[in-house]
């Protein structure tokens, strides 16, 4: 079943961004307001209130709050709202983007996070929102690179065919933490040990840096996170076990993908940001105008890339697009 998840987000994420085009709308220089001195707001008659809640529905430190802060920070060049980051934890992001909808589409919220929680809705687990009809889908920043990772000096693994070795001799004794329980990070290594036919205890939390300091601390044999997440951490004290993709990705050049070593484990989810639907499109176009300069802007473009987020930016048309798509493939899986 998670096979078939795989292999759907993968085919359809490949669709999406090559019928979207590799780099959505122009770009700017990120000359215009660099300095502070004047915001460059898209022309039009809407008029954003001085201050736009931006929910995180996440704790602080991981990828999606790193987005949020960082695209927040050079939105500032580009309109005179301030983007106000909450964070917003709990039940793997849902609580966050259920909090957006509690308030009226008047533009004053917005919310970032779009992960793979909020594609998920079963019998046991229902969620109390429809994703696609509920709400309003503004830009798309950034796709994820997810990767494996654990400690070198953890004496049970150096790499990947280790690892599965120490799984098939121990079952159920490695430990795999993943941010939320519905979640991408949550599937990479479930499939793997699909894949693998090896047993592994997966722990969800719920947000990157609590996962994080449990690794450092030798409370989990290994995470699965996203490549923004890792790089806050020490690099020559980790292994990359692995990276989820079709391909290796340009940041990771001589790390192996699963699919390489012999494991079908493909799966990217978009990063973006949501307003909650019926909000004035005169709004959405205006944030959307104000994303496509922050996305264009050689500042911005430079600490993304920094930390592990190089731009893919889509559109509103071609991020709805992108985000229909992918519920597509996890109805197909869930419901057949």
């Amino acid at each position: 079943m998670k096979k078939l998840l795989s292999i759907l987000l993968a085919a359809a994420m490949t669709m999406s961004l090559a019928a979207c085009g590799s780099s959505g709308g122009g770009k700017s220089s990120g000359s215009s307001g660099a300095n502070g001195s004047g915001s460059q707001a898209p022309a039009g008659s809407y008029a954003p209130p001085k201050t736009v809640n931006l929910i995180v529905p996440y704790s602080a430190g991981g990828a999606n709050d790193l987005l949020a802060r960082l695209v927040a920070k050079h939105a500032a060049k580009y309109t005179d709202a301030n983007l106000v980051i909450t964070n917003i934890g709990g039940g793997s992001g849902t609580v966050g983007l259920a909090d957006t909808l509690k308030h009226d589409a008047d533009g004053t919220y917005m919310c970032s996070g779009i992960g793979s929680t909020a594609f998920v809705n079963t019998a046991d687990k229902p969620l109390t929102f429809d994703y696609l009809n509920d709400f309003a889908f503004v830009s798309m920043f950034a796709q994820d690179q997810r990767v494996i990772v654990a400690m070198k000096d953890n004496g049970k693994f150096t790499n990947l065919e280790e690892f599965v070795a120490y799984a098939k001799d121990n079952p159920g004794k490695l430990e795999v933490s993943a941010t939320g329980a519905a979640t991408v990070a949550y599937f990479v290594p479930q499939v793997l040990a699909e894949q693998a036919e090896i047993d592994l205890t997966i722990v969800p939390y719920d947000g990157g840096s609590e996962q994080m300091a449990d690794l450092l601390g030798g409370h989990s044999d290994a995470a699965s996170l996203s490549y923004s997440e890792m790089l806050s951490l020490d690099a020559d004290k980790l292994i990359v076990l692995g990276v989820a993709n079709t391909e290796r990705p340009d940041v990771l050049p001589n790390v192996p993908t699963f699919k390489e070593q012999g494991y079908d484990v493909v799966f990217t989810i978009p990063r973006g940001f949501a307003m909650k639907a019926g909000t004035d499109a005169a709004a959405i176009a205006y944030w959307e105008k104000v994303f496509e300069q922050v996305a264009g802007d050689s500042e911005y473009i430079e600490e993304a890339e920094g930390i592990g987020l190089p731009v893919v930016y889509k559109n509103s048309a071609d991020f709805t697009t992108i985000i229909t798509d992918t519920q597509t493939a996890f109805d197909t899986m869930l419901n057949g």
